[in-house]
């Protein structure tokens, strides 16, 4: 692992690729709007890019519920001739009904889907007929090299695309229910020919995205600007992972998180916590065969990324799981705990392996944690990694980080002292990410914005003391706040996490614009998330006057800091 110097502060800013613009871009962020990311980086003194996962997303679109752990999102990529073998500039014609659309302020993903499918088939089509040695001979190394997950996922993607579209694979025939019943039918057909030029096409857009995203290390590197990854703990039960290696996960139960005080989404979310849907690892399976599949997964990621935060790492020592899936929820949404167990057969949400009581118990989950957290260091090796660990955490979890030389999280509203005053920030350990939230949570404009609504309505309420505490925390006299999150505060509020003793200080981009704009709503109907984009290019956020000399006074503070030093990458 890349031991991260004592006193060596860097900058980052985190920046989902589906929220990006660019010019002529088809509804969503690419990997050419991630170039352009990368310029701003760097012409603020930026140092990191964090994203959140890029991998193949399934029906809710989730970055965090993905079809493959391997496979990246075809919806990410960019689309022109010369990132695409096959693409000509005649196919990126497009309705006036489809620019209106590309141009609005959230993701239409069912028509993004449909034309980019279209797209690629397209330039699939030209690719077999008329590619270069050079490219076909690359493509089938790609493939060799590959040869450990990507038959799977394309026999996987065949299989759902001849189930029209449903990757729910246990509501599939029995004979494809499974990887290996699924090769044994695939023998007995006929039009073999046909299915292996399907799974080719799925192969084909593999490798586009893995050369697109090998262009963006690169070109990161070369403006000394390091990429940030994302790998979420848990792996959609209906991805091709769950379906090719059943041994290694237990379907039976779904990960979630208990309930906490800070995310209420809903009814079900406030009285059981979240249930996210993920299977359970079977850890031991895992183990038996030297965590194979973590290890892949990790090497996948550091093949792109030169570091990647490990989502919920609470869930490596123990994870609250439900006996029911998400769509269930609301059959068990007024039961008691009794009811619950009448209706399951005596079972209820519990932590795996157990709960953090007694002591005993909290033992065994944390040398799970330290085991497996030892396999991704050991498999990383010089790439960083760095560990989410909010919600309710046990007392084990960060000392343990700290003693593998994992950075954490620290965000400052979780931060308070007993009077729920804010902890000064010079009381924030080094070895941590600083950060005014991540992406479930609201934009520093939208909290301060509420409160100061809120607080006018009630000038006696909690509103009006959580802004005091506001106050005193980034120094600004009460009395003088503003009514509503002008510049003054805003800079105010970046430069005092700024001049923390913490290795690294994120700001989400809505929190580095100063907007108010969320990209994940926990508990909320998934439909509504993952859709926001940001309404310009960032590039032409620098050039406007209303964003562009804030943004520039960012940069100085930045370097007043001393975080505009960059590690050789």
């Amino acid at each position: 692992m890349h031991q991260i110097i004592k006193n060596e502060k860097e900058t980052g800013i985190l920046a989902p690729v589906f929220a990006l613009r660019r010019k002529n871009d088809l509804g969503i962020g690419d990997t050419k709007a991630v170039l352009s990311t990368i310029d701003f980086c760097h012409s603020l003194h930026i140092n990191y890019l964090q994203v959140l996962p890029i991998n193949e997303t399934s029906e809710d679109n989730s970055p965090y519920n993905a079809m493959s752990s391997i496979a990246y999102d075809p919806m990410l990529l960019t689309f022109e001739p010369d990132a695409i073998p096959g693409l000509l500039e005649e196919d990126l014609k497009l309705t006036e009904s489809e620019k209106l659309a590309f141009k609005e302020r959230l993701i239409d993903y069912q028509l993004v889907k449909s034309i980019k499918k279209k797209l690629l088939e397209k330039a699939y089509s030209r690719f077999t007929r008329s590619s270069s040695p050079s490219q076909r001979k690359d493509f089938a190394l790609f493939c060799k090299n590959n040869k450990d997950w990507l038959p799977k996922y394309t026999l996987f993607r065949f299989l759902v695309e001849a189930n029209d579209g449903n990757t729910r694979w246990n509501d599939w025939p029995e004979e494809i229910q499974s990887y290996n019943n699924a090769l044994s039918w695939f023998k007995r057909q006929k039009d073999k020919s046909r299915i292996l030029e399907k799974r080719r096409f799925y192969a084909f857009i593999q490798w586009i995205a893995y050369n697109q995203w090998k262009n963006v290390r690169r070109y990161a590197e070369a403006k000394m600007v390091k990429l940030m990854g994302d790998i979420p703990f848990g792996i959609n039960r209906y991805s091709s992972d769950v379906w090719a290696n059943q041994e290694l996960f237990d379907c039976q139960w779904s990960c979630g998180a208990p309930p906490e005080i800070f995310f209420q989404g809903d009814e079900f979310v406030k009285k059981w916590g979240q249930n996210w849907g993920f299977p359970l690892y079977r850890w031991e399976n895992h183990e038996a065969e030297s965590f194979r599949w973590w290890r892949r997964r990790i090497l996948w990621t550091t093949k792109i990324f030169h570091a990647f935060r490990i989502d919920h790492v609470l869930g490596f020592f123990r994870i609250y799981a439900f006996p029911w899936l998400p769509e269930q929820n609301n059959e068990f949404l007024h039961l008691d705990m009794e009811e619950v167990k009448a209706k399951t057969g005596g079972l209820t949400p519990r932590f795996f392996p157990g709960p953090d009581e007694p002591e005993e118990s909290a033992l065994v989950n944390k040398i799970q944690g330290e085991k497996i957290l030892k396999v991704i260091l050991e498999t990383a090796k010089n790439e960083v990694v760095v560990a989410e660990d909010l919600g309710l955490v046990p007392g084990y979890v960060r000392p343990v980080l700290q003693s593998m030389g994992i950075p954490g999280f620290t965000i400052p509203m979780f931060e308070r002292n007993p009077d729920l005053s804010y902890r000064p920030v010079k009381d924030y350990p080094f070895l941590t990410v600083a950060t005014y939230g991540t992406h479930d949570h609201p934009s520093l404009a939208s909290r301060y914005n509420c409160l100061v609504q809120k607080a006018t309505q009630n000038p006696h309420g909690e509103e009006m003391r959580e802004l005091s505490r506001i106050a005193l925390f980034i120094g600004f006299p009460s009395s003088e706040l503003p009514d509503h999150f002008d510049e003054r505060v805003h800079l105010r509020f970046v430069e005092v996490l700024l001049n923390s003793p913490c290795w690294l200080v994120v700001f989400s981009i809505n929190d580095l614009l100063g907007i108010e704009l969320q990209f994940n709503h926990p508990g909320s109907n998934p439909k509504d998330n993952w859709r926001d984009r940001l309404d310009k290019p960032l590039m032409d956020y620098l050039k406007e006057p209303e964003f562009g000399s804030k943004l520039k006074k960012i940069g100085q503070l930045i370097k007043q800091a001393q975080r505009a030093s960059c590690l050789n990458v």
